[in-house]
Order: C-alpha cells, then sequence, then structure tokens
C-alpha cells in the first residue's frame, strides 16, 4: 500500500462540493472605463454597484475607474490605446513627447510626412537627450504611430490651395452677383480630363496582382449645366486627332457633342471663344440673358474681337473652385462614374460580337 504523508493530509481542507468556484478577474478596455466614467457624469445617481454588475466586474475596480476620471475621459475612442486592456509604458517618454509636438505641428503646418521622416526626426531628439540605447527602428516607428493614430493618407484634390479665411467674404460676394438672376439662368461650366482606357488600380483576388503599365489615352470634355440641373448643354469634346478610325466617313455635327481637336487634346483659347460665340448665340435665339461661372484658368480668356450680348462671364476667385465652384461637388465626378461603366459595357457587347455571341 502507498505511504499517505500525515501532515500533507491535514494540512488539506475537505472540498466543498457546493462551493461556487472562483470568479475569474476581468479587464475592461480604455474606451469601456471612459464609457463608465461618462455614464456616471451623465447619470450621478447611478450607484457603483449597478455599474459593476452591467460590467461584471467588481465594486473596488469601477470605483478605481472613476477615482481616475479624468485620465479616462481623455482617451479618444479611434486611437489604438482605446482597444488595450492594460496600459503599457512607453519607451523613451521624452521622445515620444518631442516627436508628438513635432507631428502636431507638422500636419497643421500641412507638411509631408513619411515612415523616414518620424525615424529621422526621433533620431534627432535622442541626440539632443542624449537617450544612446534610442534605435528608431521601423517597430518603433510603427508603434508610434498606432498610438497615435496616425495612418498614411493619399494627397488628393486642391482644397488646401484656397484660402479659408475670406472664402466666407467670397461666399457673400458670390451671393449678392447670383441674386440678380433666375437659377435657371444661372450656369456653370468646368473642363476634365477623361482616360478613357486606364483600367481601374483595384481588384479583388485571392492573392496578390501584378499590373501593367497604363496607357495614357485622354480627352477634355468640357460640361456646362445650370444651377436647377433643368438644362445640361451639349458637353465640348477635345480628341487628340481631326479624324480618328473610329469616325471614320462619320460627320461630327451628327455626334452627341462639340468635338474639337489638337495634338494634347487640351483646351485651348481659341476652343473656348468658339464655344463661347454658338452659346451667346444659342441664348440670343432663346431671348435669353444668363450669367456663366468658370474658373481664372489661362485658358478661358476671351480675344478682343469676341462680344458677348446674352452672356455674362463671372470668374471665380483663384484656388477656389474645390470650394466654390458646383461642377466640382460631385457632378463631374458622377459624369465620369457613368462614362467608364458606359465605355466597359460597350467594350464588352463589341467583344460578345467577336464571338458571335448574340446577347
Amino acid at each position: 500500500m502507498p505511504k499517505v504523508n500525515p501532515k500533507k493530509q491535514l494540512n488539506e481542507a475537505p472540498k466543498n462540493q457546493d462551493e461556487a468556484p472562483k470568479k475569474k478577474r476581468k479587464s475592461l478596455t480604455a474606451a469601456q472605463k471612459k464609457e463608465i466614467c461618462l455614464k456616471k457624469l451623465s447619470t450621478p445617481f447611478l450607484k457603483q454597484k449597478d455599474l459593476a454588475n452591467e460590467y461584471d466586474v467588481s465594486e473596488g475596480m469601477i470605483s478605481d475607474i472613476l477615482k481616475a476620471k479624468d485620465h479616462w475621459l481623455a482617451v479618444d475612442t479611434d486611437s489604438y490605446q482605446a482597444g488595450l486592456k492594460r496600459e503599457r509604458k512607453i519607451p523613451f517618454p521624452i521622445i515620444e513627447e518631442a516627436l508628438t509636438l513635432w507631428v502636431e505641428n507638422a500636419i497643421k503646418a500641412n507638411l509631408i510626412i513619411s515612415d523616414h521622416i518620424l525615424s529621422t526626426k526621433a533620431l534627432e531628439f535622442a541626440f539632443i537627450c542624449k537617450e544612446e540605447k534610442f534605435k528608431g527602428s521601423s517597430g518603433w516607428v510603427d508603434n508610434f504611430k498606432k498610438r497615435h493614430n496616425l495612418k498614411q493618407y493619399n494627397i488628393h484634390g486642391e482644397a488646401a490651395s484656397a484660402p479659408l479665411q475670406d472664402l466666407e467674404t467670397m461666399r457673400e460676394d458670390l451671393r449678392q452677383i447670383l441674386k440678380n438672376y433666375d437659377p435657371k439662368d444661372i450656369f456653370n461650366c468646368d473642363e476634365t480630363g477623361l482616360f478613357w482606357k486606364m483600367r481601374p488600380s483595384r481588384t479583388i483576388s485571392n492573392g496578390q496582382v501584378s499590373g501593367t503599365k497604363q496607357p495614357k489615352n485622354r480627352v477634355t470634355v468640357l460640361l456646362t449645366c445650370n444651377a436647377t440641373g433643368s438644362e445640361k448643354l451639349c458637353p465640348l469634346f477635345i480628341h487628340k486627332y481631326q479624324n480618328p478610325r473610329v469616325l471614320k466617313n462619320i460627320d461630327k455635327r451628327t455626334l452627341p457633342v462639340d468635338y474639337y481637336w489638337n495634338a494634347k487634346s487640351w483646351m485651348q483659347v481659341s476652343i473656348w471663344n468658339q464655344y463661347l460665340k454658338k452659346l451667346d448665340t444659342q441664348m440670343r435665339r432663346q431671348d435669353r440673358n444668363i450669367l456663366l461661372l468658370v474658373d481664372n484658368a489661362p485658358t478661358h480668356a476671351l480675344y478682343e474681337t469676341t462680344h458677348l450680348t446674352n452672356i455674362t462671364i463671372e470668374h471665380l476667385p483663384p484656388n477656389t473652385t474645390s470650394h466654390l465652384q458646383p461642377c466640382d461637388q460631385g457632378i463631374i465626378n458622377s459624369f465620369k462614374v457613368s462614362s467608364i461603366v458606359f465605355l466597359f459595357i460597350s467594350k464588352s457587347i463589341k467583344i460578345l460580337l467577336k464571338l458571335k455571341l448574340y446577347i
């Protein structure tokens, strides 16, 4: 028979079958702690016992959270730290604080920031602070971006060029000009480049997809419409060639666009003046006087010989088209989307017809 240690037998307490298992300690994220503090602020008479039951934690934990409410209320719910259950000690806090301040000022100044620049600036601060152990590794930079909710974004548009401090005054000046016209007689036009052969840069796949060199074939389209949206004038279309193969033996006057051409398929002052003369003639026949809002591009200049009787042209202030021009508020984008879809469908039908698969 195996020997039984009497001391061990005495030390062992009898197990109670009805005794409830010990409750496992639960941790809360920083976002949940902030939520608890907000609930207590909005409902002061809410008991800590009720909060403890709701979040399935002890009353002591609720009490500790509320004691540090100023700290938890300052947490950004969209940040990386908001999802952490434990606050990690930040290595090199002096460098962290200095780089954070530098990044805030750089963003306000609209400077370009990259991972390499962050690492270089951090190493500069480390040299000033005599932190010899700091290496400024890519891992430290990645963690720094996570801690401060920094992500890489594509720079797009021209909105940052606008004089934001003067925009409200410019809008009021524009309202004073527009009030003398009926909305149906207020028109806006703007050009856009259409890279009609360029394929989308994103796709869905089960693995990495290699890209190909994108064709740069483009045309320029001028869109004109009125403020009520009741009139969308015939688009002006500028191609690279006078007689492309697809338009062979086709009278261009029968096309649903005003067809022009030049070597770079760009807008030119001569084309602009011809377009305005046609539009002025059209408005004279309708016995209408309209206001035409255009940007201040150099190609929108008028020849001395161009005299308009039924069109008043108002040039928008420089660098404000992204804020003041109606065509830049989604009209051009909608046109491009529908154009690309139409081109894709047309190309698909041509392929099907070549394969003799009639729909």
